[in-house]
């Protein structure tokens, strides 16, 4: 956590703000008096390196923050202004139009968003198989451009690791970006409150706007354009906007479906506290066969673990327990360091690599939480 920084740490990982702005880079050394501007940046944990907990960031995080700069822009100005595309020289251009196989010296934002969508499909190829682990930077203001960018990669992790195709990998990314591109157009889903009968009716409909959107951005295809009006589709027909369920829900769709349905559970919202990893993965785990489709869940409990590396948890015979690493295919089963109290100084007495977790007795999640209340 920031305010557990001593002077002389490593970073793990580069750090970036939500305006894609590189703070830290990996491997510098970390001092005391950085806490306060990460905490003004909305950053309130970081990874340090200890040479024994692994984050499984999966994307290049300059990557990520490139396109959270975008979503920003895109969400802000509802897709209509396009200073961020006036901004790029031609060799970025020429980078950007090649995702499309185009040339020429304009761009859209559909180039962009494919774009970054190649470039996530080629960091998912370095692996047969991804564990998804890392817990992004962000805050209630922040967190439409967040949500739709970490449900993006939730989406593609889940897509390679069913085998699918690089070019339905590229749509899956694609799609999901655009899943939620009308929201901010509900002022009162930011209010710290719960929404009436009205408001909720009324927000039902942003799938079918965001699919109207999505079909009117130059460059985006018919089948990543359909993962944002099917999102909300839920597999025993009982979601929205059209009521469908089991097959007729494209496979993407399923997927985006999960993978929204996660990322929020485990952000800070308004209206409620935010989910341990370990309380969302266990709602989509007892939704299987409702609201998500068998296949696609069960790939969703291989591929995202339940604890977290730096979650502290309680194990079978009570002791405590640090998180330090998740494998492919082994959600429940993390390696785990057994922490032994002594006074007000905790002592690490031993490493295991597999022992059953009880519960979760703090998380990254649970203390941002904490920070912004």
């Amino acid at each position: 956590m920031v305010d557990d920084i001593q002077e002389g740490e490593i970073a793990a990982l580069d750090v970036y703000d939500n305006c894609g702005n590189e703070l830290i880079k990996k491997g510098a050394i970390l001092k005391a008096s950085l806490k306060t501007s990460l905490k003004k940046a909305g950053i309130y944990f970081l990874y340090s390196d200890d040479n024994e907990g692994s984050v499984h960031t999966v994307y290049k995080l300059k990557t990520l923050a490139e396109l959270l700069q975008v979503m920003k822009c895109f969400i802000a100005s509802n897709g209509e202004n396009a200073e961020i595309l006036k901004k790029y020289g031609k060799e970025e251009i020429k980078r950007f139009l090649s995702a499309s196989n185009e040339t020429g010296n304009k761009i859209a934002y559909g180039h962009i968003f494919r774009y970054f969508a190649t470039e996530m499909v080629s960091s998912l190829n370095e692996n047969k198989k991804q564990v998804y682990d890392f817990q992004d930077y962000r805050t209630i203001e922040t967190y439409p451009e967040y949500h739709i960018v970490n449900a993006a990669c939730i989406t593609g992790v889940l897509a390679h690791n069913m085998g699918l195709k690089d070019e339905e990998k590229v749509d899956a990314i694609t799609g999901a970006l655009l899943c939620d591109i009308k929201m901010n157009q509900y002022k009162f889903i930011g209010e710290n409150r719960e929404l009436t009968g009205t408001e909720k009716e009324e927000m039902r409909q942003h799938p079918l706007l965001s699919f109207d959107m999505a079909r009117k951005i130059y460059g985006i295809p018919a089948r990543a354009a359909l993962i944002a009006l099917q999102h909300h589709e839920r597999y025993d027909k009982g979601g929205y906007p059209k009521g469908i369920g089991g097959n007729d829900i494209g496979v993407l769709g399923k997927i985006a479906a999960i993978a929204d349905v996660y990322d929020a559970l485990t952000s800070s919202r308004p209206f409620r506290k935010v989910y341990t990893p370990s309380d969302a993965w266990h709602c989509i785990d007892s939704n299987i066969g409702i609201l998500f489709d068998p296949a696609v869940a069960e790939e969703f409990k291989r591929s995202i673990p339940e604890y977290f590396p730096g979650d502290i948890v309680e194990v079978k015979d009570g002791d405590k327990a640090i998180v330090l690493e998740n494998c492919y295919g082994k959600p429940q089963s993390p390696s785990i360091k057994i922490i032994e109290k002594k006074d007000k100084s905790a002592i690490i007495s031993c490493s295991v690599k597999t022992q059953t977790i009880v519960k979760t007795l703090e998380s990254i999640r649970q203390k941002e939480q904490q920070w912004e209340e």
